[in-house]
């Protein structure tokens, strides 16, 4: 191979070590251009081809080179002869987008970014696509690979050579494809031959790439299944427009991977040009653009606010609480606090003086409720032909009276008075039984009914105005403050503890290094890891049998090839005395229990000024609710009073 080629202008450019290598071709440097880099081809395009190439050379400008790896000048091997490559930008300090949207890459090689910085990649994805767009041209080809990210959240795209390029009329095709990120519409074609894409094609590439940012590297078609046939192919559910986290999803057949971010992380119209991108209608033509995309996430950009027991926890205002931190009692942990981002609480802290002032406060006064017993009521008669328990009592007693009088009217009487009185006993018992059990039953049933009806706001009534409520409240407070006491001794025993878990932490993380994108798995291609990555398994750490087979489509054999790989990993490891406990462990724990101790003091410290608000409301809820407990206490005295007359 020549060292030294021409551009299309004859200048002469060196060419130097072999930066990377790829199917169609290679990068190598060149010394003389800091800013550049040859991508040469191993094999001579054909006339079509370096039509393409000459055609992107002359139309490059500085929209296209901000976001992509554009062709800028072509190379040849001699002064006019045929186009073999072409000079480009330089892509350093960039990782592949992957690398930013799995948890467990970024976690390691981006362990400041926190959802704000992947908001901002998102926006700069879509803007890259903007731009494309604008020029005429299709990428096509979308997938994970082409997209680079910098840690100042900056996007580049490279392989721009195989994009489908409008040369002013003339159509140069894309005519590869990534079948995870081929949308519904397309998954039918057995080639792109002589396919032409569209924007909207592009478009569902646009909000899968999204997606992926903004949900942890989840794939919108992978989930739970809900009835046979789903899961089994993510070509296949990705056909049949499955979208796991659509607001009908029960009618697609899937439901969101447990422990996943929701949606409803995201604004309803947010959340609606995903359904749109993701659903039926968008396949038309009617999937949200590049840029309405950037124009969303500028818009959520605007409007985000930070948790108060970490800064890494960033999300929408619209939220009333922390989703991190809801994910995180789940044992999911998508963004790691190492302690220096936490916001301090106010200097000065002192725990008697706030613990006094929490006793300080005096309870509200105790209830005087309303009760059944205090109001008068007159029973609901008997419906016509059911007699009440007097009237039965007096029919028994008639009956004994008439027994009584044959047993003394002749000799030997007492016989017939004895059977006369039994069946008399037992008519008058019986007498209108079967009405008089169906209106015992109706009465009982409403009874209970209007006693549970009042019992709701008695027990509201005491939790929120009530004494009961108060002292409940200032127990939680006291169960923190015992908490925060014994904070330093449980701090030092789990610091005691990282000696005995040291060779267990050391595989921990040595797993946590072998990640399953760039494992070699019998049976298990891109669109399988991407269902495993869809169910938070990332990594070798991850991997467990139950965790894999979870994961439809997953059966014995795959599994049992994920698990097998998970064990050529363990075997691997080497246990290393000497840094049995880092700084960084200890560190760790610091951090941990750092955040304890300042979400406590902020609680403490609140617990004065709430129990004193929770006073003042006392006397205005329990007016609220005075009306509907008279209503209800009227209602049991009533219902009480009917099944008496039973």
């Amino acid at each position: 191979m020549p060292r030294t080629l021409y551009t299309s202008r004859g200048t002469a450019v060196e060419i130097g070590r072999e930066l990377g290598k790829g199917g169609e071709g290679s990068v190598f440097d060149a010394p003389a251009l800091s800013n550049q880099v040859a991508k040469l081809y191993h094999k001579a395009p054909d006339g079509k081809k370096q039509a393409k190439l000459s055609f992107m050379a002359s139309t490059a400008d500085s929209q296209l080179l901000n976001y992509v790896a554009w062709p800028q000048e072509t190379l040849h091997p001699s002064r006019g002869g045929p186009v073999i490559g072409f000079l480009m930008p330089k892509v350093s300090n960039k990782d592949p987008i992957h690398m930013v949207y799995s948890p467990a890459h970024r976690r390691q090689d981006y362990p400041k970014a926190a959802w704000d910085f992947l908001l901002y990649v998102a926006r700069n994805v879509a803007a890259s696509f903007e731009t494309i767009h604008s020029h005429g041209h299709v990428i096509g080809d979308v997938n994970q690979n082409s997209f680079m990210v910098g840690r100042d959240s900056k996007v580049v795209l490279i392989d721009s050579d195989s994009f489908q390029v409008n040369a002013r009329g003339t159509i140069h095709l894309c005519e590869v494809g990534v079948s995870h990120f081929t949308p519904p519409e397309l998954q039918s074609l057995s080639s792109f031959d002589g396919f032409i894409r569209t924007t909207n094609h592009d478009n569902f590439g646009l909000a899968l790439l999204i997606f992926h940012v903004l949900f942890g590297g989840r794939h919108p078609y992978s989930g739970v299944p809900l009835r046979n046939g789903v899961g089994d192919a993510l070509e296949t559910d990705i056909k049949h427009f499955r979208y796991a986290y659509a607001r009908d999803n029960q009618s697609r057949g899937f439901s969101p991977p447990p422990r996943s971010i929701p949606v409803s992380m995201l604004p309803d119209a947010m959340e609606s040009m995903f359904h749109l991108a993701f659903t039926e209608k968008g396949a038309s033509g009617a999937r949200p653009s590049a840029h309405q995309w950037v124009a969303a996430l500028d818009s959520v950009r605007s409007r985000l606010k930070k948790c108060s027991s970490s800064a890494m926890h960033v999300y929408p205002d619209h939220l009333g609480t922390c989703p991190w931190c809801a994910l995180e009692k789940q044992g999911v942990v998508y963004f790691v606090d190492l302690g220096a981002t936490f916001t301090p609480t106010s200097s000065g802290f002192v725990l008697t003086q706030v613990w006094g002032l929490i006793q300080a406060v005096p309870p509200p006064a105790t209830l005087n409720l309303p009760t059944p017993g205090s109001f008068t009521v007159t029973a609901k008669p008997l419906p016509a032909g059911i007699p009440g328990e007097g009237a039965v009592t007096f029919y028994r007693l008639v009956a004994v009276a008439i027994a009584v009088a044959i047993a003394f009217a002749a000799p030997g009487g007492w016989v017939l008075g004895l059977l006369v009185g039994w069946a008399g006993w037992v008519m008058a018992g019986g007498a209108g039984s079967a009405k008089r059990n169906e209106e015992r039953a109706a009465r009982k049933s409403f009874a209970d009914a209007a006693e549970q009806e009042y019992d709701r706001p008695v027990a509201r009534a005491k939790k929120e105005a009530g004494p009961e409520g108060f002292h409940a409240r200032r127990a939680e407070l006291a169960k923190m403050k015992d908490e925060l006491e014994g904070l330093p001794r449980a701090e030092q025993d789990e610091l005691n503890r990282l000696h005995a878990t040291a060779q267990e932490r050391q595989k921990e993380r040595f797993l946590n290094t072998c990640f399953i994108d760039r494992a070699n798995i019998p049976g298990v291609g891109p669109a399988r890891k991407a269902a495993l990555r869809s169910f938070g398994i990332e990594t070798a750490a991850d991997v467990s049998r139950s965790q894999v087979m979870q994961v439809r489509g997953f059966g014995e054999s795959l599994t049992r090839a994920v698990v097998d790989w998970r064990r050529s990993c363990e075997r691997q490891f080497q246990f290393n005395p000497a840094a049995a406990v880092s700084q960084s462990d200890r560190d760790a724990v610091r951090a941990k229990f750092a955040a304890k101790r300042i979400a406590l003091e902020r609680t403490l410290v609140a617990g004065p000024g709430e129990l004193q608000q929770f006073r003042q409301r006392a006397a205005s809820q329990l007016v609220t609710l005075t009306p509907q407990l008279e209503a209800a206490a009227r209602k049991v005295a009533q219902a009480q009073a009917d099944l008496g007359l039973l």
